[in-house]
């Protein structure tokens, strides 16, 4: 569904993403991992729309997509749910969520039970404000609002990054359910270990180059990749 081939994205001449080539196949949940500063959310916002790469293809279900305006890459099914969440925190639970209907344009939009049907917490507190729920709920409110727009495929920054070790686990929950029902995703997160158990492929991504892929079981017992980006894992035996 997603195609990026030799991507290169540069800011203030310094390049943020060097030459990167990944495929995401429809109906799959594909993780992006690597260190701080790798450029995991600049890959992101190249494929959103929101910064303009350099050079390289992106082909979304086919398509051409390299260098659209963001709201033309949403109305296509494309949604980011961003690092840090960007609810608006002085509007409620309900009407953040109706936000994200604008994003799908004429595509039709998604029932806002559907998205209270897989958080049930914020059908609680449709009517609180959004600045007033937790980090857990409001990243739950960011991945609700996107599924509002009717996403095909999903893109999720850092989705448990500052959560409880309980609300990380209900968020990857939800993800899950959302991939079992045939939505494409593809996340970056921090912890690696929980993106690399949660997927069946990933890449690695450090300074701008993929410089490790493949099946998520296989990365997760590769002692390359588990001496640099899986922290206090103990080495498999080889």
């Amino acid at each position: 569904m997603l195609e990026i081939q030799d991507l290169v994205t540069a800011y203030d001449g310094i390049r943020a993403l060097r030459g990167v080539t990944l495929t995401v196949p429809a109906g799959a949940m594909v993780a992006l991992i690597g260190p701080n500063g790798a450029g995991k959310s600049t890959l992101l916002n190249s494929v959103s729309g929101v910064v303009t790469p350099a050079s390289g293809r992106i082909r979304f279900d086919g398509a051409e997509i390299a260098g659209l305006p963001a709201h033309r890459v949403a109305r296509r099914g494309l949604l980011q749910v961003p690092e840090g969440r960007q609810i608006l925190g002085p509007l409620s639970v309900e009407e953040n969520l109706r936000l994200g209907r604008l994003a799908a344009g004429t595509r039709g939009t998604a029932d806002i039970d559907e998205v209270y049907a897989l958080f049930p917490i914020l059908a609680e507190r449709r009517r609180q404000e959004g600045g007033s729920l937790s980090g857990g709920q409001q990243q739950m409110l960011a991945i609700g609002r996107a599924l509002m727009g009717r996403p095909r495929l999903l893109m999720l920054d850092e989705p448990s990054l500052g959560l409880s070790p309980l609300m990380a686990a209900q968020v990857f929950a939800a993800l899950e359910t959302l991939r079992r029902s045939g939505l494409t995703i593809l996340l970056v997160e921090q912890n690696a270990r929980r993106a690399l158990d949660a997927t069946g492929h990933a890449y690695v991504l450090e300074q701008g180059r993929i410089v490790h892929q493949g099946p998520s079981g296989a990365l997760a017992r590769d002692p390359a990749v588990v001496r640099h980006y899986l922290p206090g894992d103990d080495l498999p035996d080889v």
